[in-house]
């Protein structure tokens, strides 16, 4: 087997990207996509985390012929970007990166009738690939020592509205602090998902 390579030119992706428009929305109700952009979104010291859809069919044990419709639908939203060719055994390989390192969906879908129900199939896929990441960790004994053991909470409370307001911008600041901290080559990965919101009263 011989092989050509051909890199573009990487670079790192932008940080948080706003997913407001139905489009990309729908590109993300799938958790097998999802499953791709965590691979490609994983952290590698603020460099590009580049795969082909063989190295990705390997990391997910799925098949590769199954992947090339994901990969095609996450690449046209630009979720994904080809990060480089190379010729093996004279067939063309493409290789992928993401386009940023975290998503955040535009409130404004859950306000409206405007991709409601998008915006609820993205949300359920992005729970269940998140318990199956927690799940696959913890069954393999990959959880941290006891200095950093997992915290699952469920926390309801009625409290005044400056008090949420102000625990909100906490935890944002808290994420945004995850995202703008040094890589460590010799650290360790950690994983925040979270869903914190406020409930208005029912209409009668």
């Amino acid at each position: 087997m011989t092989s050509q390579q051909t890199d573009r030119t990487q670079h790192r992706p932008v940080v948080v990207r706003k997913v407001d428009d139905v489009v990309t929305l729908k590109a993300l109700g799938d958790p097998l996509r999802l499953a791709i952009l965590r691979v490609l979104m994983r952290d590698t010291g603020g460099q590009p985390n580049v795969r082909s859809a063989k190295e990705l069919a390997q990391e997910l044990g799925e098949q590769q012929t199954k992947l090339y419709r994901h990969i095609k639908q996450l690449h046209t939203c630009g979720l994904i970007e080809t990060a480089g060719t190379r010729l093996v055994s004279g067939i063309v390989e493409h290789r992928y990166q993401a386009s940023q390192s975290s998503l955040v969906l535009d409130c404004a879908f859950f306000n409206s009738q405007r991709g409601t129900a998008d915006a609820a199939a993205t949300i359920a896929a992005a729970f269940d690939d998140s318990r199956t990441e927690y799940l696959e960790a913890a069954h393999a004994g990959r959880m941290a020592s006891s200095h950093l053991e997992p915290i699952t909470v469920g926390v309801s409370e009625t409290i005044p509205a400056a008090k949420a307001a102000e625990f909100r911008e906490r935890l944002a600041g808290l994420i945004q602090e995850l995202h703008e901290t040094e890589h460590d080559d010799e650290g360790i990965q950690v994983r925040l998902f979270t869903v914190f919101y406020g409930l208005a009263e029912a209409e009668a």
